[in-house]
Order: C-alpha cells, then sequence, then structure tokens
C-alpha cells in the first residue's frame, strides 16, 4: 500500500501528527548536518599545520575525505535513520518517465540558475565591506591550488554530489514529505538542499537548483534524470576549475600569457560554448517560466500550505535547525568559539 493510499485511510488528526513527525525529524536531520558541519571545521583547522607539511595534493586529499565523511556520511546516516522511507530505493531508481522531455529542460534550468547567481553576486557586492562579505563566497572551501587537486575537486563535484545529494533530498527528504503534497515536498527539500550549502551565495542558488531538480523528480517519479542533470550542472563549473588550475590559462588572465597557447584556445572556445548554452538556456527559462501552469499541492487533506508551512517552520528542532542556519550563514560564531576554546585562544 503506498503512502498516499495510507493517508486516506487515517483520520485527519492521525494525518497531522504524522505530518508533525516528519518535519520534527528533518529539523534533527538539519540539526545534525549543522553540528557535523561544525565539527568539521573545527576538526580540519586543528589537522591544518600537519596538513600543510604534506604534499599539496595529498592534504587536499585528505581534506576532501574528511569533509565527506561529515559533510556527507553522517548527514545521510541520520537522515535515513530518521525517516525510513518505504521502499525507496525501488521507487526513486525505477527507470525514468518521460526522460527525453526531462533532460530537455536542462538549459532553462541552468539559466535560471546562473541568472540567481549573477544577483547573487550584484547582493553580494553590497556587503563587500562588511563582515558578511564571507558569507557570500561561492568558491568552494577547498579551491583547488593544483592540477591534482582540481581533479579530486571535479570528482567531487561531477560523481560525489549528484550521487549523494539526489539520493538523500530528492529521495531521503522528498520522498517523506510527497505523502503531504508534491508542491510542498518540492519547496522544502529545495530549501533544505540549499541550506545545507551553508553560504549565502549557495544558498539562492542551489535553492532554485532543488526546486527544478524536484519539478523533475515528481514529474519523472525517479531520480535518474535528476542525478544527471545534478551531475551535467557540477561538471560544467568543474572543468571550468580544471582550465584555472592550469599555468597558461592562469597566466592568460593575469595578462602575461598568449592566446596562441593550445591550453589558452581550449579554454577560450569552452568559455564560449558555456556563455552561448547560459545565454540559450535564460531565453529558454523566460520563455518557459511565461507559459508553466501554476503547479498545485496535491490535496491530501483540508490543510493549506500555509498551515503546513507553519506546522513545519514551528516544529522545535526546526527553530533550532534555523539558529544554526542563521550562524553558518552568517558570522560562524558557533565553530570559531569551539576552535578557539579547544586551542585555549578564547
Amino acid at each position: 500500500m503506498s503512502d498516499d493510499i495510507a493517508l486516506n485511510t487515517v483520520s485527519d488528526e492521525e494525518k497531522k501528527q504524522g505530518f508533525k513527525k516528519v518535519c520534527l525529524r528533518l529539523g534533527i536531520m538539519m540539526t545534525a548536518v549543522f553540528v557535523s558541519r561544525t565539527a568539521a571545521s573545527v576538526v580540519l583547522s586543528l589537522l591544518y599545520p600537519s596538513l600543510d607539511a604534506l604534499d599539496g595534493t595529498l592534504s587536499y586529499l585528505i581534506e576532501s575525505l574528511i569533509s565527506f565523511v561529515f559533510l556527507y556520511i553522517i548527514p545521510i546516516t541520520v537522515a535515513a535513520a530518521l525517516l525510513k522511507p518505504k521502499k525507496m530505493c525501488s521507487n526513486v531508481y525505477k527507470k525514468p518517465l518521460y526522460f527525453g522531455d526531462a533532460m530537455g529542460m536542462f538549459p532553462a534550468f541552468y539559466g535560471l540558475a546562473i541568472f540567481t547567481n549573477l544577483i547573487t553576486v550584484l547582493i553580494s557586492s553590497l556587503f563587500s565591506r562588511t563582515d558578511l562579505n564571507e558569507s557570500f563566497n561561492t568558491v568552494n572551501e577547498l579551491a583547488p591550488d593544483s592540477l591534482g587537486s582540481a581533479v579530486i575537486l571535479f570528482v567531487q563535484l561531477a560523481v560525489i554530489a549528484p550521487i549523494f545529494e539526489e539520493f538523500w533530498f530528492r529521495g531521503i527528504v522528498m520522498e517523506s514529505l510527497k505523502p503531504y503534497g508534491n508542491g510542498f515536498a518540492i519547496f522544502v527539500s529545495a530549501l533544505l538542499f540549499g541550506l545545507t550549502h551553508a553560504n549565502l551565495g549557495q544558498l539562492f542558488y542551489t535553492t532554485v537548483i532543488g526546486i527544478c531538480l524536484g519539478y523533475v523528480a515528481v514529474n519523472t517519479r525517479s531520480i535518474v534524470a535528476t542525478t544527471i542533470m545534478h551531475a551535467i550542472l557540477n561538471s560544467i563549473s568543474g572543468i571550468l576549475l580544471l582550465f584555472f588550475s592550469l599555468d597558461p590559462v592562469q597566466k592568460y588572465l593575469m595578462g602575461k600569457g598568449t592566446e596562441n597557447d593550445p591550453v589558452v584556445i581550449a579554454f577560450l572556445v569552452y568559455m564560449f560554448f558555456v556563455l552561448t548554452f547560459l545565454l540559450v538556456g535564460v531565453f529558454m527559462a523566460i520563455w518557459k517560466l511565461r507559459r508553466i501552469r501554476r503547479y498545485r499541492v496535491e490535496k491530501v487533506w483540508e490543510y493549506s500550505a500555509a498551515r503546513r508551512w507553519g506546522i513545519f517552520l514551528s516544529r522545535v528542532t526546526v527553530i533550532v535547525m534555523l539558529i544554526l542556519a542563521a550562524d553558518t550563514l552568517t558570522f560562524r560564531f558557533i565553530p570559531t568559539t569551539i576552535y578557539k576554546l579547544i586551542t585555549g585562544t578564547l
């Protein structure tokens, strides 16, 4: 029996209590995300003196592995233990419906996401002389300084992140919320997806991406298409970072290189295609947004979207999550204080 059918066989009060329980557990999951992220920051800060003595690529690999454990393994394990969606893997990894149509929407999603990112950059410029400026940094904290490090980051972006994040947010989180309305599931999972990236710059960009991927996951009834789209999206940025790690490109960007270098030529050709793709995507996004029908939340019981959001945001664990998110997205007082207490520099 599916969750949708099961919900129709219980009373309104039982549905409400079930919904509250899911929201409470999502709050615990996200609290675990920020606690684990704080732990990762502290551990890496304590290890930096030792890592500095190692080869740059090896040091970067160790940092990446530590981040992988704290930012993926621990939170996803907590999510699976708390939410336990029934038969989730058989549901989300089945053959997607309308696969071709879904992939055809990718340029529009990409254009919409980059447009959102550009708006974020403009907003961040308003904070350029404040302490909040660092929170708008959209560059990965493990920004590569060599080709070897860039390859490691590319694997993170193009393989690890799509597989684990889609299983986590379009899988575990959305499957736990879909019985209470597809629209609500899409927007909540997208918001949590954005918050997990832990900086203001990526918050808006990844939330928009989360909404787009959630829409595809609901309509294709699978996360196969979303995993592929996520991988392509991250690969575009990953290839760009690979180019930036190469000496000829670095010299060219600083005005010390030449356009005749084969690596620089490849970089310029790639940038041309990316910018063309972006331009096409922006126009596709505008065209689709002007014609898209209003997406109606599935009515599973007599609770409006406003009441559902009210219940979600009023859970004590969600409130704790929002407090931790506010600190993580702004001044990062908590991890800084813990680090100073451990090192005796407070």
